[in-house]
């Protein structure tokens, strides 16, 4: 079950991060704790493309856990 909500999470998460790219990380962060917040502002300095790749791997890692979860 967690495993399952972890993947969900992952999957959805790097889907709009790919759709929306820093704007959604901006979004985001408005809601986050302060102890993540940091996180967020470093990706954020990263270029769009590589944030965007690395939201499409984090997306698949998602589909992954998925299904190896089924």
């Amino acid at each position: 079950m967690v495993r399952r909500l972890v993947a969900v999470l992952l999957l959805a998460d790097g889907l709009i991060t790919v759709v929306w790219g820093p704007g959604f990380l901006r979004w985001q962060r408005r809601w986050m704790p302060a102890w993540y917040r940091p996180v967020l502002d470093g990706l954020l300095r990263w270029p769009e493309w590589l944030l965007r790749l690395g939201a499409a791997l984090e997306a698949g890692l998602g589909w992954w856990l998925w299904k190896r979860s089924a």
